[in-house]
């Protein structure tokens, strides 16, 4: 066994924080015919705002697409960008996540979480996509991000 730190290792968040007063989330939902992706944009960006909310040192909260909040020196954008498919039965939103923050470029985030696919439950209840969202916003926030200490890996012949 060895023990390597990942290229992505680090124990303080990206530069791109530094300085944050809020953080605003943007959503955008993609569909096909039958899908209300208004209505889906809406309550996936109620979903982020009340996980990324429930323990952030600052006020997060939801913007929509053109709010000059985007703008802003002293906040970060989450941008959440999602579509709508099925497979079989199921209705499956698959999103991505990344932090945007205005005049930032050098520590721009080129790649946020990883992409998930989570179903679409027919009622308001939704485990599965609040386990997705969970697990993206532990990737992308720092005040949710696991542990990234040196991990052992073993190496084989």
């Amino acid at each position: 066994m060895v023990t390597l730190p990942g290229f992505a290792a680090s124990s303080t968040p990206t530069l791109m924080w530094s300085g944050a007063k809020r953080v605003n989330i943007l959503c955008n939902v993609a569909g096909g015919p039958g899908i209300d992706h208004v209505a889906l944009t809406s309550q996936l960006c109620r979903d982020v705002t009340r996980i990324a909310g429930r323990v952030a040192p600052v006020p997060v909260r939801t913007i929509a697409l053109g709010d000059p909040a985007v703008l802003a020196s002293d906040a970060v954008t989450l941008l959440v960008h999602a579509s709508v498919t099925r497979c079989r039965q199921d209705r499956l939103l698959a999103f991505s996540m990344r932090p945007y923050r205005t005049g930032s470029e050098q520590s721009a985030v080129l790649f946020g979480a990883i992409p998930r696919v989570a179903p679409i439950a027919p009622s308001g209840v939704n485990p599965a996509l609040d386990a997705a969202l969970a697990a993206a916003l532990s990737e992308t926030l720092p005040w949710l991000a696991k542990s990234q200490a040196p991990q052992r890996i073993k190496l084989s012949n």
